[in-house]
């Protein structure tokens, strides 16, 4: 973020403003979405140091909550000011080594929704494989089909990303993944079978650890897929299995779906209805999206960011797409 950007959003703080907007909306519930905390500059997460001063923050000025205490709260209309929940997407090893201890030192409550095929280490997840080829082959120039020329070489590497990631979320999974594997045989990266560090998952028992202290653990299906482009059959497979592994594997019951990609166009009413009536309560976007009592399964949430300001900014504020995209 530029200067210029956070000095202005410092004189916001300091004049009042904050304070103001996070009056004004004091009835808004929010529910803020994390995915890794760690300290690795290499990919792409939340300093430790940054995630305790956002958690302590949190703690300070809102009401934190599980989520289906404000999903509850918002169906009854009885949800009170300042009223927050904390998500966690995918599962991660560093949710258990980075993330819970400082959920639990200002105790906080929260949900992880897990790839189950992900913490099986049956699969990677395509962010992690796609950076793992990026960071890992030996030829940093490729021109790869429909990008081009393209450089993994640290001044390049963020656009790079960037470039590659968004082709990626237009294709299906099996076409992804093809296409990660043709990455890697240009760029002359070897692929491993299973996520390697710093790409690991959480264990299952580290999960059963912290579920015995508080944790709620949700589904983010088997595999990662976009909901949307699945056939009915396929989609049941991704909802039910997900929560069948939960249950077999913790003793626990998963009621919330978080989907993957969280886009609106990553769901339909198909998988809206197949979500419910595969038994669970709510459905979570990756997106700012309205929270109404009369549509449980399109739950929006904000981003986290790694500026601590534009972090205040967006949980004082609910900034709409127009300024979060001059602050960005």
């Amino acid at each position: 973020m530029r200067g210029y950007k956070q000095f202005l959003l410092q004189l916001l703080e300091t004049f009042g403003v904050f304070k103001l907007l996070r009056w004004r909306n004091r009835h808004c519930p929010q529910v803020i979405m994390y995915h890794r905390v760690n300290d690795d500059p290499s990919i792409s997460g939340l300093p430790s140091s940054e995630f305790e001063k956002q958690i302590a923050y949190i703690a300070k000025h809102f009401r934190v909550v599980p989520i289906e205490t404000l999903i509850q709260e918002i169906k009854e209309q009885r949800i009170r000011p300042y009223t927050i929940a904390i998500t966690f997407d995918d599962g991660h090893s560093d949710f258990y080594e980075h993330a819970w201890p400082v959920l639990k030192k200002y105790k906080a409550p929260v949900s992880l929704y897990i790839t189950t095929s992900f913490v099986n280490k049956e699969l990677w997840l395509w962010p992690d494989l796609l950076k793992y080829v990026m960071l890992n082959c030996t030829k940093k120039q490729i021109n790869i089909f429909p990008m081009g020329e393209l450089s993994f070489t640290q001044d390049s590497f963020l656009k790079s990303w960037n470039i590659l990631g968004d082709h990626c979320l237009t294709l299906t999974s099996d076409s992804r993944n093809k296409f990660i594997a043709e990455l890697a045989y240009l760029s002359n990266c070897e692929l491993p079978p299973k996520p390697v560090t710093p790409f690991l998952p959480v264990t299952w028992d580290q999960l059963k650890e912290m579920i015995s202290d508080g944790l709620d653990i949700g589904s983010h299906t088997v595999s990662h897929p976009i909901l949307s482009g699945l056939d009915t059959t396929t989609l049941r497979h991704e909802l039910i299995d997900s929560a069948n592994i939960i249950r077999q594997k913790l003793g626990y019951q998963a009621k919330g779906i978080c989907y993957p990609n969280g886009r609106l166009i990553d769901i339909n009413n198909n998988v809206i209805y197949q979500a419910e009536k595969c038994g669970y309560h709510y459905g979570l976007l990756a997106r700012n999206h309205p929270i109404n009592a009369n549509a449980p399964f399109l739950i929006g949430r904000l981003s986290t960011h790694t500026n601590f300001n534009y972090f205040k900014w967006i949980l004082t504020s609910h900034p709409t797409e127009q300024y979060q995209q001059y602050f960005n």
